[in-house]
């Protein structure tokens, strides 16, 4: 009895009467055979389930990039993070393989302001006509008046100013391609020097371009004339620009028989002796000048008793100059002084402007041996402002 009774004992009864150890717990295992296979075969499907969707969105991920190969967890949130910047609008994403077309607007707008400021500079840059017209004495400008405008000496110009620069224009390139002086004679104004000078078309130099980008300007402006020379005053046109040489020309042009004609004498400067030729020969006469003019305190000079206004007159270059003074004891002399203040804008009163420096004049000189121990030259005649005579 004893033995059947520990025979057919369970055998898990006699181990749970074993002594578990201190420090540690007793565990049952316990077995279901027919609920394994039941669980088993349940939660299969959902395991294939959620290891297909893995690998889907694995493949997924790889066909986006294009880059294949395991995946780790820091590639992951990359990609996470590329996907989410590019959901956003087209217009936003700027640098990305995502095409915009914000930058082509602003590549657009910036050719348009460009062509706009090219074309506005290159207006100012070729007209030198600004809306207030000027006049010149001697280089000093003035806002014209009223009055001279019309029927005054620039009336014509601005009446027929589209026809006149054209034909400014035409004369000038005339002069360019002439080969004999015969061929621009009816293009240049009467002179009454033209027996001392004949046109000399090699006095004109290199060709005088008159296209926009050689820098061609025009600009209005009137001359007068001293009182002793009759006080005239004529309108005429300048023109100035880039030769093919590089270098800077003007020319000026009057009206003559109701039609703008080249004043020769004044545009190639002609005088009865140059500056450099006036100080070689000193001559004893009365020598017709177009020069630049400067003035300052220290050239006034004493000889003997007399009192000189002194001035330099110029040539083109920095070393063709001379002294020549005006003799302050006469009535005519204080004329001349007076009316070369007023070119220079000297000593005067009616403005606080600085004087103004080779201002250009026509004016008569000679050389007189009695002034001083060695003779000085002496100017005897103020002609006219600038070099275009009335």
């Amino acid at each position: 009895m004893c033995i059947r009774d520990s025979l057919m004992s369970d055998p898990n009864e006699k181990k749970d009467n074993q002594e578990t150890p201190d420090g540690m717990v007793r565990k049952t295992r316990r077995v279901r055979k027919k609920r394994k296979g039941s669980r088993s075969t349940r939660e299969q499907p959902d395991a294939n389930k959620l290891f297909s969707k893995a690998k889907e969105l694995l493949i997924g991920m790889q066909d986006e990039d294009e880059d294949y190969g395991p995946v780790d967890v820091a590639e992951q949130v990359r990609r996470l993070k590329r996907k989410k910047k590019d959901n956003r609008v087209l217009d936003d994403v700027w640098g990305t393989k995502k095409r915009s077309t914000t930058w082509l607007w602003f590549v657009l707008i910036g050719v348009i302001s460009a062509i706009v400021a090219l074309v506005i500079g290159l207006t100012d840059w070729v007209n030198d006509n600004p809306g207030d017209d000027e006049i010149v004495t001697g280089g000093d400008i003035f806002p014209i008046p009223p009055d001279k405008l019309g029927d005054g000496p620039l009336g014509w110009f601005h009446e027929n100013s589209i026809e006149v620069l054209d034909e400014v224009v035409r004369i000038i390139k005339r002069v360019n391609d002439a080969d004999e002086a015969e061929e621009i004679g009816e293009f240049v104004r009467d002179s009454p020097f033209r027996s001392l000078s004949a046109i000399d078309l090699e006095d004109w130099g290199s060709d005088c371009q008159t296209n926009s980008l050689s820098g061609f300007k025009w600009t209005t402006r009137i001359t007068y004339s001293s009182e002793e020379s009759g006080s005239k005053e004529r309108g005429y046109l300048r023109v100035s620009g880039t030769r093919e040489d590089g270098g800077k020309y003007r020319a000026y042009f009057v009206k003559e028989n109701d039609r703008v004609v080249l004043d020769w004498d004044a545009t190639i400067r002609w005088s009865e002796l140059p500056v450099d030729e006036i100080l070689k020969e000193a001559p004893r006469k009365y020598t017709l000048l177009r020069c630049k003019v400067k003035k300052l305190p220290s050239y006034d000079q004493q000889f003997g008793v007399i009192d000189y206004s002194g001035y330099v007159l110029s040539g083109d270059t920095i070393d063709e100059f001379f002294f020549a003074y005006v003799d302050l004891t006469t009535e005519r002399g204080k004329a001349m002084d007076r009316d070369l203040r007023l070119l220079l804008n000297y000593g005067s009163f009616v403005t606080d402007e600085p004087p103004l420096i080779d201002q250009r004049a026509t004016l008569r000189v000679q050389f007189d041996k009695e002034i001083g121990s060695e003779g000085v030259f002496e100017i005897v005649e103020y002609l006219n402002d600038g070099w275009v005579s009335p």
